[in-house]
């Protein structure tokens, strides 16, 4: 995870990358092929990319305690992916659930199908309002029907001030 601090407003905006939203039980890690990208951190350092292989499965998660976001902050939350060309199984929307402390689950369906091929596209969330709770907020990239997919790369999940 990288956290990024407006030099202005001081918000945060956090970077979760696809190792710590890969399931590391069941078929998780086997479904997917980590490798680095060209996008680098602040830091320089090389961020690992995932390619799914093939499952017909999809689960990826994280969460962010809301005490490490902008109190009062509007957010949002989004997944940058990529959809390779020769991919496939992408015919049934897949849904993003977004779980806010006091607020329960929010749940919004996207069509993959008709995106773009081979270019990095943003997959957004429903938006929130960051508090003290000091609980997390998780959200989830799933798609459970039963038939196979690949073709979708994961670079990260960002959760950013809402512009």
């Amino acid at each position: 995870m990288e956290r990024l601090e407006d030099g202005i407003t001081g918000h945060l905006t956090y970077l979760l990358y696809p190792k710590s939203l890969i399931p590391s039980s069941g078929a998780g890690q086997g479904c997917w092929k980590l490798y680095y990208g060209e996008t680098t951190s602040r830091s320089g350092e090389n961020i690992q990319e995932a390619e799914l292989k093939k499952t017909n499965r999809l689960d990826l998660k994280g969460s962010i305690n809301m005490k490490e976001l902008s109190t009062g902050v509007a957010y949002e939350v989004v997944f940058v992916v990529k959809l390779k060309k020769g991919g496939y199984g992408w015919e049934h929307p897949v849904t993003l659930k977004l779980s806010v402390p006091g607020e329960g689950d929010k749940n919004r369906l996207v069509n993959l199908y008709d995106k773009p091929k081979e270019e990095w596209i943003e997959l957004k969330f429903c938006p929130f309002k960051a508090t003290e709770t000091g609980q997390a907020i998780s959200f989830h990239l799933l798609q459970h029907e039963p038939h196979d997919k690949k073709g979708l790369v994961l670079k990260t999940a960002i959760a950013r001030p809402k512009a």
